[in-house]
């Protein structure tokens, strides 16, 4: 560096030391830092009023779901009695079709092994079914699965409980066949 000549100022001497210091924010009134303080909404009636709607909009979908599954429940029980009837259903028209094939697929594992096409061919041949009636009022869902059925054989009506059971995605009969 040079000493000054006559009639020049000196140069300024740096505020910072290193080029990895921030500077200072120059001096001198009027002068702020920038963003030293977001603004703030002094008037907080915005914020209440969000979360009072916010809130009512909560309510409001609790109380929706809740009144929801009141009304689905007593449907969805009517469709499970209404699945397992028409089971019984299948099986009754196929036994009085003499569609023994279709019937002995009503059955579950078990029924099928004690009852063979031979089986049905016996002892629906003697008693052929001619007419039944399936209530899914009627069916009784609890521990075990019980659907009663009215059935006309030859010329006798006869009333039947038929167990069923999940099979799957299915329903199928395991009991009350013979």
């Amino acid at each position: 560096m040079m000493p000054p000549q006559v009639g020049q100022q000196p140069d300024p001497q740096p505020l910072w030391n290193t080029a990895d210091d921030v500077p200072p924010p120059p001096r001198g009134p009027g002068v702020v830092a920038p963003f030293a303080s977001p603004p703030r909404d002094r008037d907080l009636r915005g914020l209440w009023i969000g979360l009072g709607v916010g809130g009512l909009i909560m309510v409001l979908c609790c109380v929706g779901g809740v009144i929801g599954i009141a009304f689905l429940l007593p449907y969805a029980d009517s469709i499970g009695k209404g699945q397992v009837a028409a089971v019984v259903e299948n099986y009754l028209t196929a036994v009085r079709d003499r569609d023994f094939v279709a019937a002995r697929r009503q059955l579950c594992e078990s029924e099928q092994r004690t009852h063979s096409l031979g089986w049905f061919s016996d002892h629906f041949g003697a008693n052929p079914v001619t007419d039944f009636t399936v209530n899914a009022d009627d069916v009784v869902i609890s521990n075990r699965i019980t659907v009663p059925a009215r059935v006309e054989e030859g010329s006798q009506w006869t009333q039947k409980e038929f167990l069923m059971q999940q099979d799957g995605a299915q329903y199928v009969i395991c009991g009350g066949v013979d």
